[in-house]
């Protein structure tokens, strides 16, 4: 039996997995439940032991020590410019859906404030403590915290 190329092992699977964009693209659209399953009591445990095992975060380390600053750096040049503005423009109506209840929120408080006054803790406590309480309110009101 001859050796394994390794070279051509590594082509193979760059060149099926790209050619099977379109499939996955259309087998992930087509199955149901995906946040459902994703937000589960047993997803949730999965990702808690996944991430707490001793041996993932003993592999993670050893994959961490293989890299460089130069091979950090050379991997956001070369993709950064062309995904990260990509996502920026995919991300748009996230960021908007995300952000807006807390502008409201601001935009609902600020109005009941006391005015500003020379003293800057007074300040803090009139006018910084109540937009910070109300930004945490509507997080926890959000995420179904008390």
């Amino acid at each position: 039996m001859s050796p394994i190329n390794v070279d051509e092992a590594v082509r193979d699977w760059q060149d099926g997995a790209k050619a099977k964009v379109s499939k996955l693209v259309r087998k992930y659209k087509a199955k149901t439940g995906k946040v459902a399953a994703a937000t589960s009591d047993a997803a949730q445990r999965a990702y808690v032991a996944g991430v707490t095992d001793p041996v993932s975060q003993r592999l993670r380390l050893t994959r961490l020590k293989e890299l460089t600053d130069a091979d950090l750096d050379k991997a956001m040049e070369d993709a950064a410019p062309v995904t990260y503005p990509a996502g920026i423009d995919k991300s748009v109506e996230k960021m908007r859906r995300r952000v807006s209840p807390f502008m409201g929120e601001i935009d609902r408080i600020v109005p009941t404030l006391k005015p500003r006054v020379r003293d800057a803790a007074a300040n803090v406590t009139a006018r910084v403590t109540p937009i910070a309480v109300g930004l945490q309110n509507k997080k926890k009101a959000l995420v179904g915290g008390a």
